[in-house]
């Protein structure tokens, strides 16, 4: 693998590695503080919930344009110290018995804004510090992080909060920052803001430009309509998939949490696969095939009682982690290699914020949808939609795309190959 030795992605990959661990401690150990300390509820959970995703929807085109015009290592420094000193106050807050729900929602709201810019100024930074050619197994790379995160971290954390207590394991939450902070620190690629146009450019400008290069760009318009139609169907199939498992299925806490287990050892498997599928398949093709399987994954659910519920839960849930990756990466990896690195903040940026959007839209339309047509109505419905947003895929340039743009021109530059020349291009992903 090309960027095993890479020593400043594997100090970025380390960082975030850690980060992404210690975000899954906090993500559980804010709400069992609102909850268990302070004697919340489900609503108290659902604002901390909001207040950690609701600043990529409003700040994230604002945040593509500071990565644009400045330091994008830089933003991700700052970002890790604020969130750092905002954890860190939590166990403070526990040692003067001072711990509020007000405290609570101030550092889920600055964990939230800290992270739009730090995700933002990320993903742009990664094409300018690996090159095109290796953006599909950086974000491999860091998808099998996150996923371990996913698989592991809850668990770790709840471990943490039973045996050292809620306090230390924010605590150790906030360290996990530090080691980010020093892994960007120890980046030799400075990542100084080469800009070919006047610095004086007024931002209002500037956003049109990145939105023209979004929405003007064939490719890059294709996969915005793709992503947010399947996060929109994904999200509501996601709303009312656990609630399905009990209510129609029968499940135990302990079935559906061993069937979520083995959804989340599928997506790491998915994820390191995911080079040599869109190699077999050509990457255009297996956008396609991924989203639509995705989608056929929700709209089987209602099945799995043919095979035994439990048994067809596992299914599923293998069949959705193993294919949600795969899209998830080629998807980000393409925007990154298509778009000029100039642009990608705000390109980004404004792409995260519509995804955003439809992941909060999908699921408030999938419990609506369950309450009021149904479990079963819901989950074809959910399917049926995230099969159409990668079916929307055939309508442009993508389906031809076999391998990575070689170029980050941005503009179509040689983004899809026909695959009329499938043998004169053989270039593995």
């Amino acid at each position: 693998m090309a960027l095993n030795k890479h020593a400043d992605f594997n100090r970025l990959w380390a960082g975030q590695t850690a980060s992404n661990f210690g975000d899954k401690i906090s993500l559980l150990a804010l709400p069992t503080i609102a909850i268990v300390v302070l004697g919340g509820g489900a609503f108290e959970a659902g604002v901390l919930g909001a207040l950690r995703f609701l600043p990529f929807f409003v700040l994230a085109p604002i945040a593509g344009l500071v990565a644009d015009r400045f330091s994008r290592r830089a933003i991700m420094i700052v970002a890790d110290v604020g969130r750092m000193i905002a954890l860190g106050s939590i166990p403070v807050a526990f040692a003067f018995d001072t711990v509020s729900m007000a405290h609570l929602y101030i550092v889920a709201a600055t964990a939230g804004i800290l992270t739009t810019f730090f995700e933002v100024s990320y993903q742009s930074y990664l094409p300018q510090l690996v090159g095109n050619e290796n953006l599909v197994e950086g974000n491999t790379k860091l998808q099998i992080s996150r996923s371990l995160a996913e698989v592991v971290g809850a668990a770790a954390g709840g471990a943490l909060m039973q045996f050292v207590g809620i306090a230390r394991a924010v605590a150790i939450d906030a360290f996990t920052f530090l080691i980010s902070i020093v892994a960007l620190l120890f980046i030799r690629d400075r990542d100084v803001r080469r800009r070919t146009r006047d610095r004086q450019q007024s931002a209002a400008f500037e956003m049109k430009e990145g939105m023209r290069t979004l929405f003007g760009t064939p490719t890059l318009r294709s996969l915005f309509v793709s992503s947010s139609v399947v996060n929109l169907g994904a999200a509501m199939g996601d709303a009312l998939l656990i609630v399905y498992a009990y209510k129609q299925l029968g499940l135990s806490p302990g079935q559906v949490g061993a069937a979520a287990a083995v959804g989340g050892v599928f997506v790491i498997v998915g994820a390191v696969f995911s080079g040599k599928v869109a190699e077999f398949f050509t990457l255009g093709r297996t956008l396609v095939i991924t989203a639509v399987v995705l989608g056929a994954g929700y709209a089987l659910l209602p099945s799995a009682g043919a095979v035994g519920a439990f048994v067809g839960l596992i299914v599923i849930q293998a069949i959705i982690g193993f294919v949600s990756p795969m899209y998830d990466i080629h998807v980000l990896s393409l925007v990154q290699g298509v778009t000029p690195n100039e642009q990608m903040g705000r390109v980004s940026g404004t792409a995260l914020a519509v995804v955003y959007g439809a992941l909060s839209l999908g699921y408030a339309i999938g419990g609506g949808v369950g309450e009021t047509l149904g479990l079963t109505a819901g989950l074809l419905l959910a399917g049926g939609i995230t099969v159409i947003g990668g079916l929307t895929l055939l309508a442009g340039p993508v389906r031809s795309i076999r391998d990575m743009p070689s170029t980050g021109d941005g503009g179509e530059g040689n983004p899809s190959t026909p695959e009329s020349s499938r043998d004169a291009m053989a270039t593995p992903v």
